[in-house]
């Protein structure tokens, strides 16, 4: 594989990966607790699930080539990946007996920790300057507001 194309397939990774966890992150604010214990859990995993197979069909179907479904699937699973964590907080959530509300607020932060985690990653691989940082802090508060203002609104 050339730098040209790895450097390419890297920034799939890392886009997929960022864009998993803030959908996560919107698809916990948009939550509403409806009696059933176990339902932060089941969405959380639910579109965890889908957006890996959309992905993973999406590539598949778009790559003009014959491919194995499960190396697509192994490439695509950054963006299932991203929402893991706060899959887990949902089920740690569920098995401590946690108020609902309140773990929806720990996966919110569970996807926060994340997307800095990819943030930092792609800044070591790309390198470190200022202006890089500066641009990720300027659009992770934005984000952080959108999300908390929907997270307060609904």
């Amino acid at each position: 594989m050339s730098v040209e194309a790895e450097t390419s397939a890297r920034r799939l990774v890392y886009s997929t990966a960022v864009y998993g966890a803030l959908t996560i992150a919107l698809v916990v604010v948009d939550w509403e607790g409806d009696g059933n214990e176990w339902h932060l859990v089941e969405v959380i995993a639910g579109y965890v699930v889908t957006m890996w197979l959309t992905h993973t069909y999406a590539s598949l179907v778009s790559l003009g080539e014959y491919r194995s479904w499960f190396d697509v699937a192994r490439e695509e699973f950054s963006v299932a990946a991203a929402g893991l964590p706060a899959l887990a907080v949902a089920l740690l959530g569920q098995f401590l007996h946690w108020d609902q509300n309140e773990t929806a607020d720990l996966a919110l932060v569970a996807c926060a920790v994340t997307l800095v985690g990819i943030q930092a990653a792609i800044v070591r691989h790309l390198g470190f300057s200022r202006s890089r940082l500066l641009l990720t802090l300027v659009v992770d508060a934005i984000w952080a507001a959108v999300i908390i203002t929907l997270h307060i609104l609904i």
